[in-house]
């Protein structure tokens, strides 16, 4: 099952810290980053936004994980 947290945080010296909830389990994250000054979009068109996104299938998943523990091996 697919997470997604909306936060609007500050950029201090070129950085942002985002604090994840205990119970947000991914262990890999795609980070989209917009800037909120500039952005009117409503938190219903952000949620239109990510339910539009392309989803990896389990098989795509799957094989992901099988090349990264192959590649791990050969290190």
């Amino acid at each position: 099952m697919q997470q997604a947290i909306r936060q609007i945080v500050d950029v201090v010296e070129g950085n942002i810290h985002i604090k994840l909830p205990v119970e947000f389990t991914a262990k890999r994250v795609e980070l989209i980053i917009l800037s909120a000054d500039d952005s009117n979009m409503s938190a219903n068109e952000f949620q239109h936004f990510l339910l539009n996104s392309p989803e990896m299938s389990d098989e795509e998943d799957q094989a992901i994980k099988e090349k990264r523990e192959h590649f791990n091996q050969c290190k």
